[in-house]
C-alpha cells in the first residue's frame, strides 16, 4: 500500500540528539548538480567573461593621479610674537574640516580658471557636442565634472590628506591634482598675508587718530599746572610738598634747640637761685673755660694748704697764693656770668627761629590746601593722558609686530608628495574585471543550474524519488542507449532481448534485483501477481514487464505476461502472436486459456497478448471474466505478470492494480514530473492496491553516477567490470 509520510512529532531536545541531516547543506549534493550541469555552467560562463571582457574594452581607460597634503604640527618662528593669524594644532575635527575645504566648489573654481578647463571637451560638453552656451554655465560644468571624478580623504587616523583625481588623461590627472594642492596651500597663505595686510592698515589708523589723542592730553596737563603753579618735582609730591616737608624737619630741629637751650638756661638759674657757686655751675653747663680754671684752682688750693700746714699762716708766699686763689675764683664767676648770658642769648634767638618757621609752615600749609584742590583736576588730566598714552604704546607695539610679520606668512599645511603622471589606467582594472566575472560567472551559473533544477520536473536519484514519494525505490533499470558495456555492439539490440542475449549486463542484473525485492515484499510463499504501472505513457513500463518476466522465466520460474493495455500492445521482436487467440476472445468466452497463450521460444515465458487484428476492447477490469483469467493463471503459474495501462491516462489501470498482489511503479528518470508519480500514488491508494515500490526506468548509468551518491549506480565505475 502506499503510505503517505507521517506528520512529524514535537521535537523534544535531548543531550545527545542526533543531528539533522536534513537541516544540513548537502554539499556533495551540490557539487553533483554542478558537474551534471556543467556544460550549462561554462556556456553561461563563457557568455558572461565574453560579457564582462566587452565591457572592459569598451570602456575609457580612466587614470587616477595622487597628490598628499598634511597639516603642519608646529611651526616655526622667526620673531617671538603673537601672529595675527595664530598657528593651532591641528586635531581629528580639524583634519575632517580641512577635507571639506578642499571638495569646496570655491576651490574647484579656481583650478578651473588657473588651467582653463573650459578650453578641455573633457570638462566641457559644449566643445564635444559643439554646442554654445554661456561662459558662466561652462564653467559650472567643469566645476562639477571636476568635483564628480575628485576624491579627498584622510589617510587613516595621521594628519595627511589623500587627493585623488580620475581623467581619461593621465598628464590631466596628475595636473589637477597637483593644481588643486597648491592652490589650497595658496589660498591660506594669502588669507594669513591679507589678515596680516589688514591688521597693519588698521593699526596705522587707529595709530594716528591716538598719537593726536595723546598729545592733546599731555597739553591739557601741562597747562593746568601752568596755570594752578603745580610743578612736579618727583613721583608723588609738588613744590609746595617739598617746601612743607622741609619746614616741617626745620620747625622740629628748632624747636629740639630751643627745648635744650631753655634747658640750660633754665638749669643754670636754678642753679643760681640755690646759691651755688660757679664752680658747680660751670660743670653743668660743660665749660671747657670753667674746666681749666677749677683744675687750676684746685691745684691752687692744694698748694695754699700744704703752705699754710708748713709755714702757717703768715707765711707771705701763703697770702700771694691766697690773692691767686681769689682772682680764679673772680674769674670763674665772670665766666659763669657770661655762660648764663649766652644762654638767655641762645634761647631767645631759638624761640624767634621757631616763631618764623612756624610762621612760614602756616604759609606751606595754606599753599598746600589750594595746590591739592587744584591737583583733582590734574589726576584726572593725567589719568586721562596715561590711558591715552598706554594704548598708544600698545597699538604701536602690535603695529611694529605686524610690519615684522610681513613676508614670513606659511600656510597651514604643505605638500608631502606630488602626483605623478600615472603609467596604468586605474579603470577599467583587469583584475578587478576578472573577479567580476568570475563572480558574476557563478552568481549567473548558479541561478540558471537553480531554475533549471527548478524548471526540471523529474527525478534523478533513488533517494531524492524516496524523499518525493514517501515510498521505498526498488532499483534502478538502465537505459540500454547508455550502457557502457554494450558499446561494442555493432548493431543495437532491443531491451527485451538483452535479458536473453546479455545475461551478464547490467540491465538483465537489474531485473534480477527486481524479481528479488519482489519476493522479499510477499507476506507467504506461493503465485505472485505483479501489475507494472506508470503515472504517464512513455515511462518503460511495457519493457520493464516483459523484461521481468523473462528474466523470471529464465530463473526457472513459471512466468506469464498478461497485456493488459488498451491502447498499447505487448511487442515482442520478431514474433506476431498468430498461433493465440488473444485476451479479446478469452474475456468473450470464446476460447480455453491454453489456445490464448503464447510461448516465448527464447525463454519459456509465457505471454497472454493481445493480437494484431483485434481492435478496440471495452473496459474488462471490474468483470468477472477478467478475475477468473487471474485465478487460472494462479492456478497454473507461479509469477505473472500484468502490463497495465498508466493509471493517469486509463481508469482500467487502477482496478488491474488492485488485483495484483504487489504493484510496481515505474518513473522514468528525468522525465516523469513529480507531481504525477504522486497523483498516481494517491489514485492506487484510493482502490487498495498495494503499491511496494517504486523503480527509475531508462536510467543513464553514467550520468547518475556523475549525480547521485546515495545510489548505487554511483559507484558503477567500481563494479562496471562485472558486467559484460
Amino acid at each position: 500500500m502506499y503510505a503517505r509520510p507521517q506528520p512529524l512529532a514535537k521535537y523534544q531536545p535531548r543531550p545527545d540528539a542526533p543531528v539533522d541531516q536534513g537541516a544540513l547543506i548537502d554539499l556533495r549534493a551540490f557539487m553533483q548538480v554542478l558537474r551534471r550541469r556543467k556544460k550549462l555552467v561554462m556556456i553561461v560562463s563563457l557568455i558572461v567573461f565574453a560579457i564582462v571582457a566587452a565591457i572592459y574594452f569598451m570602456i575609457p581607460p580612466r587614470y587616477v593621479a595622487t597628490t598628499t597634503v598634511a597639516l603642519e604640527r608646529g611651526s616655526e618662528q622667526v620673531l617671538k610674537v603673537d601672529q595675527v593669524v595664530p598657528n593651532v594644532a591641528p586635531d581629528s575635527a580639524a583634519v575632517d574640516t580641512e577635507v571639506e575645504v578642499l571638495k569646496s566648489p570655491e576651490l574647484a573654481g579656481e583650478v578651473v580658471d588657473k588651467l582653463q578647463l573650459t578650453r578641455d571637451p573633457e570638462f566641457n560638453p559644449a566643445l564635444r557636442d559643439g554646442e554654445d552656451a554661456p561662459v558662466e554655465t561652462q564653467r559650472n560644468w567643469a566645476i562639477a565634472h571636476l568635483l564628480g571624478n575628485l576624491g579627498v580623504k584622510r589617510n587613516g587616523f595621521s594628519y595627511a590628506i589623500d587627493i585623488d583625481y580620475q581623467s581619461e588623461s593621465p598628464g590631466t590627472a596628475a595636473k589637477v591634482a597637483n593644481t588643486l594642492a597648491q592652490t589650497y596651500i595658496d589660498n591660506q597663505k594669502e588669507s594669513k598675508a591679507g589678515a596680516t595686510s589688514r591688521a597693519s592698515s588698521f593699526l596705522e589708523t587707529q595709530l594716528e587718530n591716538l598719537r593726536g589723542q595723546v598729545q592733546s592730553a599731555e597739553a591739557d596737563v601741562a597747562r593746568y599746572r601752568a596755570q594752578h603753579g603745580l610743578f612736579d618735582i618727583g613721583q608723588n609730591s609738588s613744590v609746595t610738598q617739598a617746601e612743607l616737608s622741609s619746614l616741617n624737619g626745620q620747625l622740629a630741629q628748632l624747636r629740639a634747640d630751643q627745648a635744650e637751650a631753655d634747658a640750660r638756661l633754665s638749669t643754670a638759674r636754678a642753679q643760681l637761685a640755690r646759691g651755688s657757686n660757679g664752680q658747680e655751675l660751670g660743670e653743668s653747663l660743660d665749660s671747657p673755660v670753667v674746666s681749666n680754671l677749677r683744675a687750676q684752682r684746685a691745684k691752687l688750693s692744694g698748694r695754699v694748704a700744704s703752705l699754710r700746714q708748713q709755714f702757717g699762716p703768715k707765711y707771705p708766699e701763703l697770702a700771694a697764693a691766697k690773692q691767686e686763689l681769689a682772682d680764679i675764683d673772680e674769674q670763674i664767676e665772670s665766666e659763669v656770668r657770661r655762660i648764663v648770658a649766652n644762654l638767655s642769648n641762645e634761647a631767645n634767638a631759638a624761640h624767634q627761629r621757631t616763631a618764623s618757621i612756624q610762621g612760614s609752615l602756616g604759609r606751606a600749609e595754606g599753599t598746600l590746601a589750594s595746590d591739592n584742590a587744584a591737583s583733582v583736576g590734574l589726576s584726572e588730566l593725567e589719568r586721562k593722558a596715561e590711558s591715552a598714552r598706554t594704548l598708544y604704546l600698545s597699538l604701536l607695539d602690535r603695529y611694529k609686530q605686524t610690519q615684522a610679520q610681513k613676508g614670513l606668512e606659511r600656510s597651514n599645511s604643505y605638500i608631502v608628495a606630488l602626483a605623478r603622471i600615472p603609467g596604468m589606467p586605474a579603470f577599467p582594472n583587469v583584475i578587478v574585471f576578472a573577479l567580476i566575472g568570475l563572480i558574476g560567472a557563478v552568481a549567473t551559473s548558479t541561478v540558471v543550474v537553480a531554475v533549471m533544477q527548478l524548471l526540471d520536473r523529474g527525478v534523478e536519484t533513488t533517494s531524492n524519488l524516496e524523499k518525493r514519494l514517501g515510498v521505498t525505490v526498488l532499483n534502478s533499470i538502465p537505459d540500454t542507449k547508455h550502457l557502457p558495456e554494450l558499446a561494442d555492439l555493432s548493431e543495437p539490440i532491443h531491451p527485451t532481448q538483452l535479458v536473453v542475449e546479455r545475461p551478464q549486463s547490467s540491465f538483465a542484473e537489474a531485473f534480477r534485483w527486481l524479481q528479488t525485492s519482489i519476493q522479499i515484499n510477499q507476506p507467504k510463499r506461493g503465485p505472485v501477481v505483479v501489475a507494472v504501472t506508470s503515472a504517464l505513457p512513455s515511462e518503460g513500463k511495457t519493457t520493464v514487464a516483459l523484461s521481468l518476466a523473462r528474466s523470471a522465466a529464465m530463473s526457472g520460474k513459471r512466468a506469464v505476461l498478461v497485456d493488459c493495455d488498451l491502447r498499447r500492445r505487448v511487442s515482442n521482436p520478431g514474433s506476431g502472436f498468430e498461433g493465440s487467440i488473444g485476451l479479446r476472445a478469452l474475456l468473450a468466452n470464446e476460447g480455453e486459456l491454453n489456445q490464448a497463450l503464447y510461448v516465448d521460444p527464447e525463454t519459456g515465458l509465457f505471454i497472454l497478448p493481445r493480437r494484431n487484428d483485434e481492435q478496440h476492447i471495452q473496459p474488462f477490469a471490474d468483470t468477472q471474466e477478467f478475475a477468473n483469467i487471474i485465478a487460472a493463471l494462479r492456478a497454473q503459474f507461479d509469477f505473472i505478470v500484468l502490463d497495465t495501462p498508466p493509471v493517469l491516462t486509463i481508469d482500467d489501470s487502477r482496478s488491474i492494480a488492485a488485483k495484483a498482489d504487489s504493484t510496481i511503479l515505474m518513473v522514468r528518470w528525468r522525465k516523469t514530473p513529480i507531481r504525477a508519480a504522486e497523483l498516481a500514488l494517491r489514485q492506487l491508494e484510493t482502490v487498495g492496491a498495494n503499491v511496494i515500490g517504486a523503480s527509475l526506468s531508462m536510467v543513464d548509468i553514467s550520468a547518475q553516477a556523475s549525480i547521485g551518491y546515495e545510489d548505487a549506480s554511483y559507484y558503477y565505475g567500481a563494479y562496471k567490470t562485472y558486467y559484460a
